[in-house]
């Protein structure tokens, strides 16, 4: 899927946050181990990886809103893979802690397959008040699972 907004590429998040508002997915990431960069330039790579862009405009996606270095230029092609790099290496640690909290028994089995299914469901097109909903089940869940 090509995201386009008067001929040109627009980032994941700002995807959302024209749909959504403050949008659920913003909120999910603030409560993650990924900095919005890492994931804006983790969904736009995915998007490489498929096919869908080349690394350049990957690179040109993740850079949008960016705060350091020359606003109108897109980051470096090994830059953003860094930062690809780092947010593979993120999401890599959190889920070795995951099994680490199962193998202590901090976490059931249970409560992890229902938060998947939770997450499983078709969470990109939910309307406000679902995301809303979404997000206090899942802190619900999350408050009973972690001892």
């Amino acid at each position: 899927m090509v995201l386009v907004q008067i001929g040109r590429q627009e980032s994941f998040i700002q995807y959302w946050i024209k749909g959504v508002g403050m949008s659920f997915l913003e909120r999910l990431v603030d409560q993650s181990s990924l900095t919005s960069r890492q994931f804006e330039s983790l969904s736009s790579y995915l998007r490489v990886v498929s096919g869908e862009m080349r690394l350049k405009e990957g690179a040109s996606l993740a850079s949008q809103g960016r705060r350091k270095g020359r606003a109108d230029r897109p980051v470096s092609i090994g830059s953003y893979y860094r930062t690809v790099s780092q947010a593979r290496s993120n999401v890599k640690e959190s889920l070795v802690t995951l099994v680490i909290a199962l193998w202590l028994g901090v976490i059931k089995v249970e409560d992890v397959r229902r938060l998947f299914d939770l997450v499983g469901g078709s969470t990109r097109e939910l309307s406000e008040e679902e995301a809303d909903r979404f997000l206090q089940l899942l802190g619900v869940l999350l408050r009973r699972i972690i001892m």
